[in-house]
């Protein structure tokens, strides 16, 4: 799983917490360990206790104060787990394996982990094969992520590979055709572009949009269609309603 470089004084990034984050995080296998508020009366807490023990999870009552301290004082919920070291999903077998229809999200510079967080739980509810986030244009999967996503970032299909034009060479190999997003001159309106099967869709950040390099390398550019007094949408906001443009055109199998 992609990491972010320790920062002094933050919270420690091997680590989930609040309920729903704790409880994906379990359904995922991707706890080692739970802390836990030892008088809670919480009941969804006590379930993830048993569901922890049931699983081999080392499981250890701790007072209030040594949640607040883990966390940083975030709304942890009585709950906290630590995380296994897990592995990143592997791009190139994704791509290869794709079916007939396949959406893959690349995500330039987007730093904001509220943002990401929208942005991975667009990508689960859309039934999209891959999120690809290398590990230096962005923000990477900490606990603020994983609690902005509800722990979808657990079974997300999360990649990340060295740059996104490494990416962009791969999908195009499997036969993906790359669709930035960005509003610039040459963009199509995106409610009326005809989505390929294979989409590899790129989005930027809302101050930076897509870089003019990967930009360059998609074959196509698709803007959505908003009132001229909008500047900008919220990455996450824009990556749904693109995704579910490109899922009305491909939708899954009843």
């Amino acid at each position: 799983m992609p990491r972010m470089r320790p920062k002094p004084n933050a919270t420690p990034d091997d680590l989930a917490f609040g309920v729903n984050p704790c409880a994906m995080a379990l359904e995922a296998g991707a706890a080692k360990s739970l802390f836990y508020y030892g008088d809670t009366k919480n009941e969804r807490v006590l379930a993830l206790v048993r569901q922890a023990r049931e699983q081999g999870v080392n499981v250890q009552p701790v007072d209030p104060a040594r949640l607040d301290e883990l966390t940083a004082e975030g709304v942890h919920q009585g709950v906290l787990v630590r995380l296994r070291n897990l592995e990143p999903a592997d791009l190139g077998a994704i791509a290869k394996s794709a079916g007939k229809s396949s959406l893959v999200i690349l995500l330039d510079r987007v730093t904001d982990p509220q943002n990401l967080g929208a942005v991975l739980r667009t990508a689960v509810a859309v039934g999209a094969d891959a999120i690809v986030l290398p590990p230096r244009r962005g923000a990477l999967l900490t606990p603020g992520v994983h609690r902005a996503s509800a722990g979808l970032s657990f079974i997300a299909p999360v990649c990340a590979p060295q740059n996104l034009n490494q990416a962009i060479r791969e999908l195009k190999d499997a036969g993906f055709w790359v669709v930035a997003a960005d509003a610039g001159e040459g963009s199509q309106s995106a409610t009326a572009f005809d989505w390929p099967a294979k989409t590899a869709l790129i989005v930027g950040s809302e101050g930076e949009g897509v870089g003019q390099l990967l930009r360059r390398e998609s074959d196509f550019v698709v803007a959505l269609p908003m009132d001229p007094r909008v500047e900008s949408l919220n990455v996450g906001v824009a990556t749904g309603a693109l995704a579910y443009l490109w899922r009305r055109q491909w939708p899954l199998p009843e």
